[in-house]
């Protein structure tokens, strides 16, 4: 289980808390952010949580949602996330993605960190909630060093199908992932066949 290391977390959740990794450098916009990475247990599960060094101060915010760059501090957070599988050499079979936020792990390891090393793994996106899509211009893809914007504003890959300028993230992993699931057979029913899907 791979979180950001938010401010406002349940500290008293997370036990034997320790930073285990103190010089984790993700590449970022033209250049880099240093990391830590912390590990500890949740309810008994290894957690590791990743803490960005950065001006943005992206999860230093005294809440999880509701920022204006949330896309941009959400696909941040995916591109960590993988750096971090990659450089500790950890190599799940299988990596669970949920909703918008971190949507953009499976076009980040099929478009990107394939070449890195991971190659077998697979990706398997759960949607919790069809309303919140993570609709957003083309600047995440400099950011996270996708820089095809040709290849992505495409139709069949990101492009939002309501607004044709605009990238939608959810999107993006439903098409990318090898699976796609939602948190129940009724919700996947809603949101095909009573329109709970929300486009």
């Amino acid at each position: 289980i791979i979180l950001p290391k938010y401010d406002c977390m349940r500290r008293d959740q997370a036990w034997g808390l320790h930073g285990i990794d103190h010089d984790l450098w993700v590449p970022w916009d033209g250049g880099a952010i240093r990391c830590t990475v912390w590990f500890g247990f949740v309810h008994g599960r290894k957690c590791f949580f990743i803490e960005p060094h950065c001006a943005q101060a992206y999860f230093d915010r005294g809440t999880y949602y509701g920022f204006w760059d949330d896309p941009e501090r959400f696909a941040f957070f995916s591109k960590a996330a993988l750096e971090f599988l990659s450089k500790s050499n950890k190599r799940p079979d299988v990596i669970h993605t949920h909703d918008w936020q971190t949507a953009l792990v499976p076009v980040l390891l099929y478009e990107m960190h394939a070449a890195a090393g991971l190659v077998h793994q697979r990706v398997c996106h759960t949607i919790h909630n069809f309303r919140h899509q993570g609709v957003t211009g083309g600047q995440v893809l400099q950011a996270t060093g996708l820089h095809r914007p040709e290849h992505f504003f495409h139709y069949d890959r990101m492009r939002d199908n309501h607004n044709a300028r605009a990238l939608n993230l959810m999107k993006a992993g439903i098409v990318y992932s090898n699976f796609t699931t939602t948190v129940s057979p009724r919700h996947a029913w809603e949101a095909k066949d009573s329109g709970q899907g929300d486009g």
